[in-house]
């Protein structure tokens, strides 16, 4: 793996890539609070055979903060791994990366070969959904415990252990049904993250609200939905307005999984097993 920088207009974006050369490319884009280390298990699962590229976003990771975290400046920075690129990719996102993922999937842009789109909160900025949902408790939670940490300069372990031991939509706690590797890798994004991507707890209106949700996709597209009864992205009937927007696009629900399937122990390898389907049913690039 080969860690680079890239510039989008003025700020550095860090990105790493892997695999052959030749290998056809794949884009990973991470959710709110993670970094490009979150898929270093399904990235390596496909060094083998394609070009992974993992990406953070402004304000994430081992990348710049930024003036602004609008939707908009998200999307750039994923145009900005893709101009990089230089071939038609298909992008994964999770959650804010999914998002990401499908704004692009909708343009028709030729650098862009399908979407893979892990429980997107793509309806949560319109009116009401975001209140349906655990964001808002949970968000305000953990970015007053970030605030306070990072002006105290806390250490690692701090961020750590409130991961490990908080209880979780899906039950037990976090130690319960993530891997250590993964508790490590939200610890150390929590840890740099700019605390300003949380919007003061508006994520809802200042970034997912500029979502246009009823635009059709216009490249193959795959969503994977967790369980609206254990924290999911993607609510109770949300699938249903998918399917009437994209009759294309298909909707694969993972029962009893919360919002992160490729971080959990229970599902990171059912979530690699469909990614590599999807990838296989496209035609060749």
């Amino acid at each position: 793996m080969t860690d680079i920088s890239l510039d989008n207009d003025g700020v550095r974006l860090a990105a790493s890539v892997d695999g052959p050369p030749d290998g056809e490319p794949i884009l990973f884009l991470h959710g709110l609070s993670l970094s490009r280390d979150t898929w270093q298990e399904t990235g390596g699962r496909l060094k083998d055979r394609y070009r992974v590229w993992t990406l953070d976003f402004r304000g994430h990771g081992h990348s710049d903060r930024a003036p602004s975290y609008a939707l908009a400046d998200y999307v750039s920075d994923a145009e900005t791994a893709l101009a990089a690129i230089g071939r038609p990719a298909v992008i994964v996102g999770h959650s804010l990366g999914g998002c990401v993922a499908g704004v692009l999937a909708q343009r028709g842009d030729a650098n862009v070969r399908a979407a893979f789109l892990e429980d997107p909160p793509w309806y949560l900025g319109q009116p009401g959904e975001w209140e349906k949902s655990a964001f808002p408790k949970l968000f305000s939670i953990v970015s007053a415990r970030q605030a306070a940490w990072q002006q105290a300069r806390a250490p690692l372990g701090t961020y750590l252990a409130f991961l490990a031991d908080s209880p979780t939509p899906m039950g037990g706690i976090g130690s319960d049904h993530y891997g250590s590797r993964h508790l490590l890798s939200h610890a150390s994004a929590l840890q740099r993250q700019d605390g300003r991507c949380w919007a003061d707890g508006n994520v809802a209106t200042s970034v997912l609200a500029a979502i246009p949700t009823g635009r059709e996709f216009l490249c193959p597209v795959r969503i994977i939905q967790a369980d609206p009864g254990c924290g999911a992205a993607l609510l109770e009937h949300h699938d249903a307005r998918f399917a009437h927007d994209n009759p294309h696009a298909d909707i694969v629900r993972y029962e009893g999984c919360g919002h992160s399937p490729h971080r959990a122990i229970a599902f990171e390898q059912r979530f690699a097993s469909d990614l590599q389907a999807f990838l296989s049913s496209l035609h060749p690039a």
